[in-house]
């Protein structure tokens, strides 16, 4: 099923409301685990810290948080906690520089208006980045809102993390280290990212191209084979309704469905990767 491409599985569910759901959130992700290292597998989990508890018990997080990673990592697995709403995201960081983990990674959102900083200070740190636009409805005072503005800003962050300088604070030396990553089906930001690889000499699997399983197959298998890293993130679980929609939020309407629904079945003729030479 996932043949040649790398996979980030997430277990839907936030905002967990009692230990209990955190708990079976975290059953959940062990189970994860055994299954795809009893295969040989070595995946990457997207875990939102807000589902084992970071609103509830923020220790208590923290050590299931630490133990997953420490069960990833014993089985050549990597974590990135994924970014929720902006009221969670210094939290978010601060776990993630307590767990101080080398299996561990986390997003960035680039509508936020602290995310240079905050990829400047965990770069300092080691920390390999997810790098997104950011799918959340945030206040004018915290993110910016113009969708032009932040498609700039998107691809000006993935600049920096790309950069050599940048980039050798967490570039992978073996499989407990998760690699940089980025989270578009944008075609013409994935063109600009191509001609900065190509302009920087960065090589192919120093970055992961993570699109959504289902979305785009045509624009994966290219990447792929291309020989780039390509990473289908896998959502799971009863708990899609909140994600779904925050999807469709964040593609304005059922035109982006539609849009990549004829894409796809079209192949080539819409397809708008520009030809390497």
């Amino acid at each position: 099923m996932f043949d040649g491409f790398q996979i980030s599985v997430d277990y839907l569910g936030e905002l967990s409301k009692n230990k209990n759901d955190c708990e079976k959130a975290y059953r959940q992700y062990l189970e994860i685990i055994s299954y795809y290292s009893s295969r040989g597998s070595e995946i990457d989990l997207s875990i939102k810290p807000s589902q084992l508890g970071l609103k509830i018990d923020k220790e208590y997080c923290r050590k299931l948080m630490q133990n997953l990673a420490f069960q990833a990592g014993h089985n050549r697995m990597t974590i990135r906690l994924d970014m929720e709403d902006g009221s969670l995201t210094q939290d978010t960081i601060d776990l993630c520089h307590q767990l101080s983990a080398t299996n561990v990674g986390i997003a960035v959102q680039s509508n936020l208006f602290r995310t240079r900083k905050d990829i400047t200070d965990l770069l300092n740190k080691n920390v390999s980045l997810r790098v997104v636009k950011g799918a959340y409805k945030e206040t004018i005072k915290t993110a910016y809102q113009d969708k032009g503005q932040i498609r700039q800003l998107f691809i000006r962050d993935i600049f920096f993390v790309m950069t050599d300088r940048c980039r050798s604070y967490y570039h992978l030396k073996d499989h407990s280290t998760p690699v940089s990553a980025i989270g578009t089906h944008d075609e013409d930001v994935l063109n600009q990212v191509i001609k900065n690889m190509n302009r920087f000499n960065i090589g192919k699997r120093d970055i992961d191209f993570e699109l959504l399983y289902g979305i785009r197959r045509d624009l994966s298998n290219e990447l792929k084979d291309r020989k780039y890293t390509v990473r289908l993130y896998v959502p799971f679980g009863t708990q899609w309704l909140p994600y779904t929609l925050r999807r469709l939020k964040e593609f304005d309407n059922m035109k982006f469905v539609f849009m990549n629904v004829m894409k796809e079945l079209w192949g080539g003729k819409t397809n708008r990767l520009e030809k390497e030479i």
